[in-house]
Protein backbone atom coordinates (compact mmCIF):
# COMPACT_ATOMS: atom_id res chain seq x y z
CA UNK A 1 0.00 0.00 0.00
CA UNK A 2 1.34 3.42 -0.96
CA UNK A 3 0.62 6.98 0.18
CA UNK A 4 0.29 9.83 -2.26
CA UNK A 5 0.76 13.56 -1.70
CA UNK A 6 -3.03 13.86 -1.60
CA UNK A 7 -3.01 11.58 1.47
CA UNK A 8 -4.91 8.84 -0.38
CA UNK A 9 -4.36 5.10 -0.18
CA UNK A 10 -3.18 3.24 -3.31
CA UNK A 11 -3.31 -0.53 -3.64
CA UNK A 12 -3.50 -3.04 -6.53
CA UNK A 13 -6.90 -4.31 -7.59
CA UNK A 14 -7.89 -7.95 -7.59
CA UNK A 15 -9.47 -7.65 -11.01
CA UNK A 16 -8.49 -10.72 -13.08
CA UNK A 17 -10.14 -9.54 -16.27
CA UNK A 18 -7.71 -10.56 -19.05
CA UNK A 19 -9.50 -8.49 -21.68
CA UNK A 20 -8.15 -5.29 -20.18
CA UNK A 21 -4.49 -5.50 -21.26
CA UNK A 22 -3.56 -1.84 -21.61
CA UNK A 23 -0.08 -0.50 -21.07
CA UNK A 24 -1.21 2.14 -18.63
CA UNK A 25 -2.99 2.03 -15.29
CA UNK A 26 -6.65 2.89 -14.94
CA UNK A 27 -7.24 4.78 -11.70
CA UNK A 28 -10.63 4.79 -10.06
CA UNK A 29 -11.17 7.13 -7.10
CA UNK A 30 -13.83 5.85 -4.72
CA UNK A 31 -15.17 8.35 -2.20
CA UNK A 32 -16.45 6.48 0.84
CA UNK A 33 -18.06 8.51 3.65
CA UNK A 34 -16.16 8.42 6.96
CA UNK A 35 -13.40 6.25 5.44
CA UNK A 36 -10.17 6.99 3.55
CA UNK A 37 -10.48 7.31 -0.20
CA UNK A 38 -9.01 4.36 -2.13
CA UNK A 39 -7.46 4.18 -5.58
CA UNK A 40 -7.52 0.77 -7.27
CA UNK A 41 -5.00 -0.04 -9.99
CA UNK A 42 -4.22 -3.18 -11.95
CA UNK A 43 -0.44 -3.05 -11.57
CA UNK A 44 2.04 -1.21 -9.31
CA UNK A 45 2.03 2.56 -9.80
CA UNK A 46 5.17 4.54 -10.45
CA UNK A 47 3.64 7.82 -11.57
CA UNK A 48 0.13 9.04 -12.08
CA UNK A 49 -1.80 12.21 -12.92
CA UNK A 50 -4.43 13.41 -10.49
CA UNK A 51 -7.66 14.57 -12.16
CA UNK A 52 -11.05 15.74 -10.90
CA UNK A 53 -12.62 12.71 -9.18
CA UNK A 54 -16.03 11.26 -9.71
CA UNK A 55 -18.36 10.87 -6.77
CA UNK A 56 -19.23 7.19 -6.48
CA UNK A 57 -21.95 5.77 -4.27
CA UNK A 58 -21.29 2.34 -2.76
CA UNK A 59 -23.00 -0.23 -0.61
CA UNK A 60 -20.80 -2.10 1.83
CA UNK A 61 -22.37 -5.61 1.94
CA UNK A 62 -20.62 -6.80 5.10
CA UNK A 63 -23.21 -9.45 5.90
CA UNK A 64 -26.76 -10.50 4.95
CA UNK A 65 -29.39 -12.68 6.61
CA UNK A 66 -30.89 -15.68 4.87
CA UNK A 67 -34.65 -15.13 5.16
CA UNK A 68 -35.40 -18.89 5.27
CA UNK A 69 -32.70 -20.15 7.68
CA UNK A 70 -32.01 -16.87 9.55
CA UNK A 71 -28.30 -17.55 9.03
CA UNK A 72 -25.92 -14.64 8.78
CA UNK A 73 -23.71 -14.92 5.72
CA UNK A 74 -20.56 -12.79 5.69
CA UNK A 75 -19.39 -11.22 2.46
CA UNK A 76 -15.93 -10.54 1.17
CA UNK A 77 -14.45 -7.13 1.97
CA UNK A 78 -15.11 -5.81 -1.48
CA UNK A 79 -17.06 -2.77 -2.60
CA UNK A 80 -20.17 -3.12 -4.71
CA UNK A 81 -20.77 -0.12 -6.91
CA UNK A 82 -24.36 1.06 -6.95
CA UNK A 83 -24.21 4.09 -9.20
CA UNK A 84 -21.65 6.50 -10.50
CA UNK A 85 -22.30 10.19 -11.03
CA UNK A 86 -20.15 13.23 -11.62
CA UNK A 87 -19.40 15.34 -8.57
CA UNK A 88 -21.42 18.54 -8.82
CA UNK A 89 -19.57 21.79 -8.17
CA UNK A 90 -21.67 23.69 -5.69
CA UNK A 91 -21.62 27.46 -6.05
CA UNK A 92 -23.30 29.97 -3.81
CA UNK A 93 -26.14 31.78 -5.56
CA UNK A 94 -25.94 34.66 -3.06
CA UNK A 95 -23.10 37.13 -3.67
CA UNK A 96 -20.96 37.99 -0.64
CA UNK A 97 -21.92 41.10 1.33
CA UNK A 98 -19.92 44.27 0.91
CA UNK A 99 -18.14 45.68 3.96
CA UNK A 100 -20.84 48.32 4.40
CA UNK A 101 -23.63 45.73 4.15
CA UNK A 102 -21.90 43.44 6.64
CA UNK A 103 -21.36 46.36 9.02
CA UNK A 104 -25.03 47.33 8.88
CA UNK A 105 -26.01 43.69 9.42
CA UNK A 106 -23.75 43.40 12.48
CA UNK A 107 -25.05 46.68 13.87
CA UNK A 108 -28.64 45.56 13.45
CA UNK A 109 -27.98 42.25 15.19
CA UNK A 110 -26.75 44.09 18.28
CA UNK A 111 -29.53 46.68 18.17
CA UNK A 112 -27.59 49.58 16.66
CA UNK A 113 -27.57 51.73 13.55
CA UNK A 114 -24.96 54.05 12.06
CA UNK A 115 -24.74 57.78 12.62
CA UNK A 116 -22.46 58.91 9.82
CA UNK A 117 -19.23 60.83 10.41
CA UNK A 118 -17.25 62.65 7.72
CA UNK A 119 -14.35 60.63 6.32
CA UNK A 120 -11.86 63.49 6.56
CA UNK A 121 -9.09 61.72 8.50
CA UNK A 122 -10.52 62.78 11.86
CA UNK A 123 -13.43 60.32 11.93
CA UNK A 124 -12.30 58.47 15.06
CA UNK A 125 -11.75 61.62 17.12
CA UNK A 126 -14.97 63.18 15.80
CA UNK A 127 -17.00 60.09 16.77
CA UNK A 128 -15.51 60.14 20.28
CA UNK A 129 -15.87 63.92 20.71
CA UNK A 130 -19.52 63.88 19.61
CA UNK A 131 -20.46 61.34 22.27
CA UNK A 132 -18.41 63.06 24.99
CA UNK A 133 -20.22 66.35 24.36
CA UNK A 134 -23.63 64.64 24.66
CA UNK A 135 -22.63 62.99 27.94
CA UNK A 136 -21.09 66.24 29.17
CA UNK A 137 -24.38 68.10 28.70
CA UNK A 138 -26.63 65.32 29.99
CA UNK A 139 -24.92 64.22 33.19
CA UNK A 140 -23.61 66.64 35.81
CA UNK A 141 -21.50 63.94 37.52
CA UNK A 142 -19.91 62.98 34.21
CA UNK A 143 -19.19 66.63 33.45
CA UNK A 144 -17.25 67.10 36.68
CA UNK A 145 -15.39 63.78 36.37
CA UNK A 146 -14.28 64.26 32.74
CA UNK A 147 -13.12 67.83 33.34
CA UNK A 148 -10.99 66.67 36.25
CA UNK A 149 -9.66 63.76 34.19
CA UNK A 150 -8.74 65.63 31.01
CA UNK A 151 -8.18 69.11 32.46
CA UNK A 152 -9.95 70.64 29.46
CA UNK A 153 -11.74 74.00 29.67
CA UNK A 154 -15.51 73.76 29.75
CA UNK A 155 -16.01 75.71 26.50
CA UNK A 156 -14.08 72.98 24.63
CA UNK A 157 -17.12 70.72 25.09
CA UNK A 158 -19.28 72.98 22.94
CA UNK A 159 -17.54 72.36 19.60
CA UNK A 160 -17.00 68.89 18.11
CA UNK A 161 -14.17 69.92 15.78
CA UNK A 162 -12.16 71.67 18.48
CA UNK A 163 -12.64 68.84 20.94
CA UNK A 164 -11.62 66.27 18.31
CA UNK A 165 -8.36 68.15 17.64
CA UNK A 166 -7.66 68.43 21.37
CA UNK A 167 -8.18 64.67 21.76
CA UNK A 168 -5.72 64.00 18.92
CA UNK A 169 -3.02 66.07 20.67
CA UNK A 170 -3.76 64.37 23.98
CA UNK A 171 -3.42 60.92 22.38
CA UNK A 172 -0.05 61.82 20.84
CA UNK A 173 1.15 63.14 24.20
CA UNK A 174 0.06 59.88 25.85
CA UNK A 175 2.08 57.87 23.32
CA UNK A 176 5.13 60.07 23.78
CA UNK A 177 5.09 59.94 27.60
CA UNK A 178 4.37 56.20 27.86
CA UNK A 179 6.37 54.37 25.16
CA UNK A 180 6.74 51.25 27.29
CA UNK A 181 2.96 50.87 27.34
CA UNK A 182 2.29 51.33 23.62
CA UNK A 183 5.52 50.63 21.74
CA UNK A 184 5.15 46.82 21.97
CA UNK A 185 2.05 47.09 19.75
CA UNK A 186 4.07 48.71 16.94
CA UNK A 187 6.42 46.67 14.76
CA UNK A 188 9.00 47.70 12.14
CA UNK A 189 8.30 51.45 12.29
CA UNK A 190 9.95 54.43 13.94
CA UNK A 191 7.69 54.98 16.93
CA UNK A 192 8.43 58.66 17.47
CA UNK A 193 8.31 59.52 13.75
CA UNK A 194 4.79 58.06 13.61
CA UNK A 195 3.76 60.14 16.61
CA UNK A 196 4.98 63.33 14.89
CA UNK A 197 2.97 62.44 11.79
CA UNK A 198 -0.13 61.69 13.83
CA UNK A 199 -0.10 65.13 15.43
CA UNK A 200 -1.07 66.59 12.04
CA UNK A 201 -4.76 67.32 11.62
CA UNK A 202 -6.57 64.75 9.43
CA UNK A 203 -3.60 62.35 9.39
CA UNK A 204 -4.69 58.74 9.88
CA UNK A 205 -2.69 56.33 7.70
CA UNK A 206 -0.38 54.89 10.34
CA UNK A 207 0.04 51.68 12.31
CA UNK A 208 -0.57 53.79 15.43
CA UNK A 209 -4.16 54.06 14.27
CA UNK A 210 -4.66 50.42 15.30
CA UNK A 211 -4.17 51.30 18.98
CA UNK A 212 -6.32 54.44 18.96
CA UNK A 213 -9.29 52.76 20.73
CA UNK A 214 -7.04 51.35 23.48
CA UNK A 215 -5.30 54.71 23.95
CA UNK A 216 -8.42 56.87 24.11
CA UNK A 217 -10.13 54.38 26.43
CA UNK A 218 -7.19 54.57 28.84
CA UNK A 219 -7.03 58.38 28.67
CA UNK A 220 -10.69 59.07 29.42
CA UNK A 221 -11.26 55.96 31.54
CA UNK A 222 -14.34 54.76 29.64
CA UNK A 223 -15.08 51.45 27.91
CA UNK A 224 -15.47 51.39 24.13
CA UNK A 225 -17.77 49.06 22.20
CA UNK A 226 -16.86 48.74 18.51
CA UNK A 227 -19.19 47.03 16.02
CA UNK A 228 -17.04 45.94 13.07
CA UNK A 229 -17.61 45.01 9.43
CA UNK A 230 -16.21 41.50 10.03
CA UNK A 231 -18.56 38.54 10.02
CA UNK A 232 -16.25 36.42 12.20
CA UNK A 233 -15.48 39.18 14.73
CA UNK A 234 -18.53 41.47 14.77
CA UNK A 235 -17.91 43.21 18.11
CA UNK A 236 -14.89 44.38 20.10
CA UNK A 237 -14.87 45.68 23.65
CA UNK A 238 -11.98 47.87 24.79
CA UNK A 239 -11.34 48.61 28.46
CA UNK A 240 -9.04 51.21 30.05
CA UNK A 241 -5.57 50.00 30.97
CA UNK A 242 -5.47 52.46 33.88
CA UNK A 243 -8.06 53.47 36.47
CA UNK A 244 -11.57 54.01 35.06
CA UNK A 245 -13.42 57.28 35.33
CA UNK A 246 -14.71 57.75 38.86
CA UNK A 247 -17.08 60.05 40.77
CA UNK A 248 -20.08 59.09 38.64
CA UNK A 249 -22.95 56.74 39.33
CA UNK A 250 -22.45 54.46 36.33
CA UNK A 251 -19.78 54.43 33.67
CA UNK A 252 -21.07 55.15 30.16
CA UNK A 253 -19.89 53.23 27.11
CA UNK A 254 -18.82 54.93 23.89
CA UNK A 255 -20.07 53.01 20.85
CA UNK A 256 -18.45 53.06 17.42
CA UNK A 257 -19.14 51.46 14.04
CA UNK A 258 -15.94 50.48 12.23
CA UNK A 259 -15.66 49.64 8.54
CA UNK A 260 -12.18 48.24 8.06
CA UNK A 261 -12.27 48.31 4.25
CA UNK A 262 -9.28 50.15 2.72
CA UNK A 263 -7.76 52.39 5.42
CA UNK A 264 -10.77 52.03 7.71
CA UNK A 265 -13.49 54.43 8.79
CA UNK A 266 -15.34 55.12 12.06
CA UNK A 267 -18.97 56.16 12.46
CA UNK A 268 -21.02 56.44 15.64
CA UNK A 269 -23.12 53.43 16.65
CA UNK A 270 -26.49 54.60 17.96
CA UNK A 271 -28.96 52.33 19.73
CA UNK A 272 -32.13 51.73 17.74
CA UNK A 273 -35.46 52.94 19.04
CA UNK A 274 -38.46 50.60 19.29
CA UNK A 275 -39.87 52.01 16.05
CA UNK A 276 -36.66 51.17 14.14
CA UNK A 277 -36.75 47.45 14.95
Amino acid sequence: MFYTIENLYIQPTNNNNNNNNHNHNHILLNLIPAQPSIIYVQRPILTYTYTQPYQTKYILPIKTINQQTNEIKPHANELVQKERIKSPIKRSLTPPLSSEEQLDLNLSRFGYRRQLVDGDGNCFFTAIASQLIILFNQDRYFRIAIQNRLNFPENLFTNVTRLARALRKLVCLEWKLNPAKYKPYINDVNYYDEIRKFRLDKFYSSTLGDILPLTISSIIGINLKIITSLSQCPILEVCPQDEPLTSIKSLPILTLAYNQENDGHYDIAVEKTEKEF
